[in-house]
């Protein structure tokens, strides 16, 4: 997927910035339609939200990924400053779960080609392996919550999934 800048608003707007729950500035601020990823720069306790994209026609005003402003390149957001925040939220707004949803089961992230984990990575730990189902853990893969340094890739049948999804919510 590529994306075009297509603008930046900026809002000076504490209560905004600092809003885990609200939706008016998103309702107020949102541009575009469901092929447009919005995405508002924030000061949350946790790095990023994202909406899913059957949430569209039912929240078409909140649709977007909301991003920890430090977790972008350079940023203060220690082991999380590369920028892959923004990669693992947009890989949600485009229908991916993460790696570890639903633990160790064959479905876990509804994806074949994602190896089942049974929960969240911390750090970059090779060869990790917490399910007794095929696969070393997917420590590499954007989807999981590896140290910004690990992040490598999408896997094939990630990428299909996030095609089919744009297909079916955001064409």
């Amino acid at each position: 997927f590529t994306f075009t800048l297509s603008g930046v608003d900026r809002f000076n707007n504490t209560a905004w910035h600092q809003d885990q729950q609200s939706t008016t500035y998103r309702t107020q601020t949102r541009r575009g339609g469901a092929n447009a990823l919005n995405i508002w720069l924030v000061d949350f306790d946790y790095l990023g939200i994202a909406t899913f994209p059957w949430d569209y026609a039912s929240q078409p005003g909140v649709d977007g990924i909301r991003v920890q402003y430090s977790s972008l390149p350079g940023g203060s957001a220690t082991n999380y400053n590369l920028g892959e925040t923004t990669t693992h939220e947009a890989g949600h707004w485009l229908g991916l779960y993460h790696t570890f949803q639903g633990g160790c089961t064959a479905t876990n992230d509804q994806v074949s080609d994602t190896p089942a984990q049974s929960s969240s990575t911390t750090g970059c730990p090779a060869g990790r392996d917490s399910c007794s189902l095929a696969g070393l853990d997917p420590i590499h893969n954007f989807m999981d919550y590896s140290y910004d340094t690990c992040y490598t890739e999408f896997t094939a049948g990630q990428s299909s999934r996030m095609s089919q999804m744009w297909a079916a919510y955001r064409a």
